[in-house]
């Protein structure tokens, strides 16, 4: 401003320390000298109207308006414009600077729009309302004051608003003329057609730019049926119109501008498709036709005007087109492509390098990172189905799909590149996404960004756009650098076919192979899919695709023939899965976990070649991290089960929880990430959540049915029957191994009077309680597709197999103090409570601490848990010179024998000894003197190579199997999965430990037996 300038406005009634900071504003921004110039024509042209200058004088005034006008007068030419042609505008925005509601915006354009009289007056109404929302909008959001959601929802509100206005006018006008459109069909009365409008893009996630298109989709219910007039038109014929007419509505120009330019390519069949068509057209189309790019696109799709039910009900049911119900990683090649075509297109363009949404790094490679995860995954999580970027990628780091650090990063772009395409365009209202080329208008560009000039402004772009292509290089081209990075001369060679049959099989002998027709057998897999099963070639190249990766890891296994077999079965079972086969492809690394796996444990490569979706999980950030706590684990079960809808989901979830899980864990232990006792805990805790889930979910059922368990006190009080749920064995020690069973006792809180449930359909406590164990049975040991939760062994409940299912908490104690057998009091020195009510479950430990405390006498005691040793040998152990375990002389029973003798024997004066873990309680054993450090420390290394090995065998043997016969192939195996030393033999190795076993055992335990007992 001049002085004379200052001096004329002064003269008006602005205060001169405004003045003062109108100038430094406009300093600041883009076009700082036509700031005054801009303020100096409003003055002007408005001089008459004392309303106008008022408004301006109060504005320039107040602090917070000044700092909004000057920003837009130095920034935007588009808003200087508005506010010089319809200055009232900028007077309703001061009076009114409230963001409207978007319905009540609707309401209103509507109103005002059906309130015009003809053509010309609806495109004149619509106008002014665009122009005065974006107005408001660019005002508070050049001032800083809007964040980008705010500003492109505000943007979006006011497109929908004018879209239904618009649409609203041109149904009534054209009714009028054509009459109503009415369906028939099926013989029933005519009824009222519906029409509805998908947003698509931007329009539809709720973020628009300043100068965005707004991509549409016309829908309607039916094609049967015509108008009701004298000149009738079909129902298409009708929205076709319509169709035609909205688009001249709004994106004609006009004296007044335009409202949107409109683009219905996003349609079925593009630009050659009908402009409207029936949803249930559109359905097939999408079913039978639509593409990846189409699954895309349709997202972000949104009802936005006319019959939103309508719309809402179209996308439910194209829900299962969109999100597939498993990983679908096959779309991530054709995310890839499309990608690529854009860039090859771009490459040709003078502006690639500098445009901001199509460019490389630019805002298009963020939107398919996240579109891409949102395909990938969205099927099996609702939670990954917005609409709008930023939610979707927060959304995809709190579930662990995307690294925190670039969900931040991401997040950062994103905004930036957002919020400078909205400086591009809010200057001009020009549809532009390039960095200018021009000097000068790129440092008004740098200024209207909030940058110092055009350096600053060019050097936070190539940051944020390299940040942003490393991202998503990380998604679409990893793959592809790993593939590059792993090719070998031998794969090739084998896989090109160049090799004579002779050559072929030498150097799969070479390579390490023992069964040379199995691998030729693989080979022929690998080119060209299973047997006697027909693929399209887009699932033959995956697997060619997938190729050179899958036998790379098999060439490198420390067991080829094993990793050979169950990779064999894997690809078998998957079949013509492409997805499976992408996923592998895509994500090379997870054949770090896989084939691994598959050469070392039939057991756990079961759980994938029976349910190739858990490999789902594999990818997934946390996968190999430590195993949740219970705590965690139960809340993350819990959580996933509530979300179901009925009975069989909830099996499902467990199943598959468990299943996971095991994998984890599995996975963790042969990778060497954790150590035995690790593994063992986490088996353990794995099945406390699953049982603590299957008792929650079964009372939950029965109480609806039957109503709650309830019991009178001597006070008559009713109280809540309570339920628990004891494990014994492995179990109980914290000491589960691979396919162990689990020993189980129900009890019941089985006191007071008038036992029975409140719901009509009442039951006696027992009855109900009988009915829950015989339901908790079920749920665990039912074979379903993914197999059993868990093999169950429910003998040591009192009687046994001819006592109670579940026992009442009064026959339980009496039982246990006056009827149980001495080998009945070892299984309760590791009597643990995992699910059920807290309350009973402190008094049961309690009360059995004090049971396996009492004093006894130490011969009794030891020649009573010899005898029972001896029993066991006699019936259940090894021939002679075989070798087992478990039940081998000096083997795992040894030990836990020995161990609940010295608990029960010395626990009343020792009460530290009361232990429910092995380890524990023989390292408390040494610490009272019961055993010496030497005995100690040999038994403790006793037992953690006898449960390796036990487990070793299991995961060899796809079962649970405790006895090693004379192959030598698994010998190794043994050897090698328990890490020993090259030219160390396991069977010597084992014998030598179980005589030191048998050493100590003689020297503590009374009557323990030799060989010779057996006769």
């Amino acid at each position: 401003m001049t002085a004379m300038d200052e001096a004329k406005w002064v003269s008006l009634g602005v205060d001169r320390d405004a003045v003062v900071a109108v100038m430094t504003l406009a300093g600041q921004t883009a076009e700082p000298e036509l700031v005054g110039a801009r303020l100096d024509r409003l003055l002007t042209t408005h001089a008459e109207n004392e309303s106008i200058v008022a408004t301006v004088v109060t504005a320039l005034n107040d602090p917070g308006w000044r700092n909004r006008l000057v920003r837009a007068l130095g920034n935007a030419p588009f808003l200087a414009n508005i506010i010089q042609r319809w200055p009232e505008m900028l007077q309703a925005t001061i009076a009114a600077p409230a963001f409207p509601d978007p319905n009540a915006l609707r309401r209103t354009v509507c109103d005002a729009v059906l309130a015009c009289d003809s053509l010309a007056a609806a495109e004149k109404s619509l106008r002014l309302w665009k122009h005065r929302e974006f107005l408001r909008i660019g005002l508070f959001d050049l001032a800083g004051e809007l964040s980008l959601a705010a500003t492109t929802q505000g943007l979006t509100a006011i497109a929908e608003a004018c879209l239904e206005g618009g649409y609203r006018w041109l149904d009534r006008a054209l009714s009028a003329q054509f009459g109503q459109p009415m369906v028939e069909k099926d013989g029933a009365p005519p009824a009222p057609s519906r029409f509805a409008i998908l947003g698509m893009g931007k329009l539809g996630a709720g973020e628009l730019n300043f100068s965005s298109d707004i991509d549409l989709i016309y829908l309607y219910n039916h094609d049967d049926g015509k108008t009701t007039g004298p000149r009738p038109l079909t129902i298409k014929e009708y929205y076709t119109r319509l169709g035609r007419d909205l688009i001249r509505l709004l994106s004609t120009q006009t004296a007044d501008g335009m409202v949107f330019r409109v683009d219905l390519r996003l349609r079925p069949e593009g630009e050659s498709g009908d402009l409207a068509l029936s949803c249930r057209s559109a359905e097939i189309y999408y079913e039978s036709w639509g593409q990846t790019w189409e699954r895309a696109a349709m997202i972000k799709a949104r009802p936005v005007a006319g019959d939103l039910a309508l719309g809402e009900a179209f996308l439910e049911r194209l829900r299962p087109f969109v999100f597939r119900r498993y990983l679908d990683y096959a779309a991530l090649d054709a995310i890839r492509d499309m990608k690529q075509r854009i860039d090859q297109k771009m490459h040709r363009r003078a502006d690639y390098q500098r445009n901001l949404k199509l460019g490389r790094g630019g805002i298009r490679e963020i939107e398919f990172f996240v579109q891409s995860q949102q395909l990938i995954r969205g099927g099996g999580d609702a939670r990954l189905r917005s609409r709008e970027t930023i939610p979707t990628l927060q959304t995809l780091g709190a579930l662990g799909h995307v690294d925190p650090d670039t969900v931040h990063r991401l997040t950062d772009a994103y905004l930036f590149l957002r919020t400078l395409e909205h400086r591009l365009q809010i200057a001009h209202e020009q549809q532009l996404h390039s960095l200018p080329e021009d000097a000068d208008a790129l440092h008004k560009l740098a200024r209207r960004a909030g940058f110092a000039d055009a350096k600053a402004l060019l050097g936070e772009v190539a940051a944020t756009t390299q940040v942003v292509h490393t991202a998503y290089r990380g998604v679409f081209l990893e793959g592809e650098r790993v593939r590059r990075e792993k090719s070998d001369p031998l794969v090739n060679a084998l896989l090109t076919g160049h090799l004579l049959p002779e050559a072929r099989q030498e150097a799969l002998r070479r390579a390490g192979f023992t069964h040379v027709e199995r691998a030729e057998q693989l080979l022929a897999i690998l080119q060209d899919g299973p047997p006697k099963m027909t693929l399209p070639e887009s699932t033959l190249r995956w697997y060619r695709r997938l190729a050179p990766l899958l036998l790379g890891e098999i060439l490198r296994a420390s067991d080829q023939d094993m990793a050979l077999e169950n990779t064999e079965a894997f690809l078998l079972r998957v079949g013509a899965r492409a997805n499976y086969l992408a996923l592998m492809v895509e994500y090379p690394l997870i054949l770090h976990l896989l084939v691994p796996l598959f050469g070392a444990s039939p057991f756990l490569s079961r759980y994938l070649n029976h349910h190739p979706e858990l490999m789902d999980s594999l990818i997934t950030r946390d996968f190999l991290q430590k195993p949740s706590d219970r705590s965690r684990m139960g809340q993350a079960l819990s959580e996933q089960s509530a979300r179901a809808e009925d009975d069989e989901e909830r099996i499902r979830i467990l199943h598959e929880f468990k299943n996971t899980e095991m994998l984890r864990i599995g996975i963790r232990d042969l990778s060497d990430i954790t150590d035995l006792p690790e593994t063992m805990t986490a088996l353990s805790t794995l099945a406390d959540v699953v049982l603590t889930q299957v008792l929650v979910d079964a009372r939950q059922a029965l109480e609806r049915r039957y109503g709650v368990p309830l019991w009178t006190t001597s006070t008559g009080e009713r109280r809540r029957a309570q339920f628990v749920i004891l494990a014994l064995g492995k179990l109980g020690g914290r000491e589960l191994n691979y396919a162990s069973d689990l020993d189980l006792i129900f009890v019941h809180d089985g006191s007071g009077e008038a036992q029975y449930t409140d719901g009509e359909n009442s039951l006696s406590n027992p009855a109900f309680f009988t009915r829950l164990g015989q339901r908790i049975i079920s749920v665990i040991t039912t074979l379903t597709r993914s197999g059993r939760l868990y093999e169950l062994d429910m003998r040591l409940r009192p009687s046994g197999n001819s006592g109670p299912l579940v026992t009442a908490l009064d026959s339980f104690l009496n039982y246990q103090n006056k009827e149980a057998w001495t080998w009945e009091h070892q299984a309760l020195t590791r009597m643990r409570v995992v699910a059920g009510d807290q309350e009973l479950g402190e008094q049961l430990n309690t009360a059995v601490r004090d049971i396996v405390q009492a004093a006894r006498d130490p011969a009794v005691v030891g020649h009573e848990v010899s005898a029972m040793r001896t029993r066991i040998l006699r019936e259940k152990g090894p021939a002679k010179g075989d070798l087992d375990i478990k039940l081998s002389l000096g083997g795992v029973v040894d030990i836990e024998f020995l161990t609940q003798y010295l608990i029960l024997s010395h626990a009343h004066s020792h009460p530290r000894l009361y232990q429910r873990s092995t380890a524990s309680a023989l390292l408390a054993a040494g610490s009272v003197g019961l055993l010496t450090t030497e005995e100690v420390e040999r038994l403790l290394a006793s037992y953690h190579l006898l449960r390796l090995v036990e487990g070793r065998l299991r995961l060899l043997h796809d079962r649970p199997e405790n006895r090693i016969g004379g192959d030598p192939t698994l010998h190794r195996r043994l050897a090698r999965l328990c890490h020993l030393p090259p030219d160390a033999e396991i069977l010597p190795l084992l014998r030598q430990h179980f005589a030191g076993v048998q050493e100590i055992c003689h020297r503590h335990l009374p009557g323990y037996p030799v060989r010779e007992d057996l006769a």
